[in-house]
């Protein structure tokens, strides 16, 4: 079976991790961890390797996943592009902005994919965007398809579109938090304090958001099925329009992409 090591042993390499063990992919004896912070390793099922060294960690594996925050990856990759056979393995980069061209420069010919989940792949739910280089082969790449799938929905897209889709769902999972944070502490003022508040709000916006996928009509439609002429859902939307509602998460998810791109200059 295949062995997968990763660098920096966060939520999202659990996440990356539990979908891996729980699909039968390969077994938690494969799976190679490293991170300075040694607590990290409680996350993680007892079975898995503790390496030593980013370059045990490396060797020992066939997939790496580099998982560290996209200001420690320049660290990392120096570290890597010291060790003789990088180029026999698979790198797999979840640093949000990092290029492949800017790992290559680091690691060059190297096999390289880069992926943007997001955090909803900790419940199995995740949304996964990937790109390679094309040094990876057709069964290195389902084979990743197949660790983010086994965690959620993957889809692979243009590199080019990498920080767009950041904003897109990598980020977005807070967007959707502070909505319905948003909604819940306007019910407690309206008086609504029932324990069940935030499931009913939850609820809602799952079914809303299946109405979208199963539904044949457009979204605008489907806010007209909602909105009565001079009705509850119509002053509510009007005050949204108001205050730009639709404009600020314009501005939200272009502030967003825009510090992807910085990020991508920082290696």
């Amino acid at each position: 079976m295949n062995k997968i090591a990763f660098i920096g042993a966060g939520n999202m390499a659990s996440a990356i991790v539990g979908g891996i063990i729980s699909s039968g992919l390969t077994s938690a004896e494969n799976i190679v961890l490293f991170d300075k912070n040694e607590n990290q390793y409680n996350r993680f099922d007892n079975s898995c390797m503790h390496a030593k060294s980013i370059e045990e960690a490396v060797v020992a594996s066939d997939y790496v996943f580099i998982s560290v925050k996209p200001q420690v990856a320049k660290e990392v990759l120096s570290e890597i592009q010291s060790i003789n056979d990088y180029q026999s393995k698979t790198f797999v980069s979840i640093c949000a902005g990092i290029t492949i061209s800017s790992i290559e420069s680091y690691i060059s010919n190297a096999r390289i994919i880069r992926a943007m989940p997001n955090t909803p792949l900790l419940i199995g739910h995740g949304v996964t965007a990937l790109c390679k280089n094309s040094n990876v082969s057709s069964e290195d790449f389902d084979f990743i398809k197949q660790v983010f799938a086994s965690s959620g929905f993957v889809s692979t897209i243009n590199e080019e579109d990498m920080n767009s889709v950041t904003a897109i769902t990598g980020s977005s999972p807070a967007y959707a938090y502070l909505f319905i944070k948003s909604i819940y502490e306007s019910a407690k003022k309206l008086g609504f304090n029932y324990d069940f508040t935030v499931e009913m709000i939850c609820k809602t916006v799952i079914g809303a958001s299946q109405m979208i996928l199963n539904s044949s009509s457009t979204i605008d439609e489907l806010i007209q099925m909602v909105k009565s002429p001079n009705g509850t859902t119509e002053k509510a939307l009007n005050v949204l329009n108001e205050n730009n509602f639709e404009a600020i998460i314009h501005d939200a998810m272009d502030a967003c992409a825009k510090r992807a791109d910085e990020l991508s200059k920082s290696i």
